[in-house]
């Protein structure tokens, strides 16, 4: 559901680089770090023009020292992408635990998935590449398949609970709207993404209320 490059401004300084294995108390930040620095170089360069060297001299590591963490490039970009669906579907959860329809949830989600997106770009143009890079990488996509499964649960569990609250008719296919609703969200979320204009999403949310609610179109 989640496109936008990242800023050309130089990132922050990075700190003094340190040798050896980490420290135990430091593992988690240092690591935390490292995905942080390879969303970003990833979502401005893509997977090819990332060095494991520039990961690292952007994190205040040597090269080796990302070995400590990850054992391959292919291994640190899956693990950025979980990271960053970790994020996108809490924000969804949380989003829609105060709606109880399908459709106040639908928009609620949408509307989470925007303001996430547009609070770090680095979210939707990671998300962006993230496709085409498992395409072209045969080792990216035996990792990230497994992933990208919450996409599709997520839209199956908030239908099968709509169904269960008698909101759907019978004689409506379940996988079609799965289909639909997934469709509809990763298209307003591309809108915000390519344009770098979060408003234009926004636009198209509202919009999407007034066709839902009959009242976009008019009659001549």
């Amino acid at each position: 559901m989640v496109v936008v490059h990242g800023s050309d401004s130089p990132g922050p300084t990075p700190e003094p680089r340190r040798r050896g294995r980490p420290r135990d108390q430091d593992s988690a930040a240092t690591r935390q770090r490292v995905l942080d620095v390879a969303r970003r170089l990833f979502a401005e360069h893509g997977y090819d023009a990332t060095t494991n060297r520039a990961i690292a001299d952007a994190s205040g590591l040597t090269p080796g020292a990302i070995y400590h963490y990850f054992d391959s490039k292919a291994e640190l970009y899956a693990a950025v992408y979980e990271e960053i669906y970790d994020r996108v579907f809490t924000t969804l959860d949380e989003a829609i635990a105060g709606h109880g329809t399908l459709l106040g949830q639908f928009i609620a989600a949408i509307v989470a998935v925007g303001e996430l997106n547009a609070s770090d770009p680095t979210v939707p143009a990671f998300d962006r590449g993230a496709a085409g890079e498992a395409q072209i990488h045969p080792e990216l996509n035996e990792l990230l398949r497994p992933l990208r499964r919450r996409n599709t649960l997520f839209f199956r569990r908030m239908v099968a609970a709509a169904a269960s609250r008698g909101e759907l008719a019978a004689d409506v296919d379940r996988r079609g709207v799965e289909d639909l609703l997934n469709a509809v969200a990763f298209g307003i979320a591309r809108i915000s993404a390519v344009t770098g204009d979060a408003r234009r999403a926004a636009t198209a949310v509202d919009m999407l209320q007034r066709f839902v609610a009959g009242t976009l179109v008019t009659t001549p």
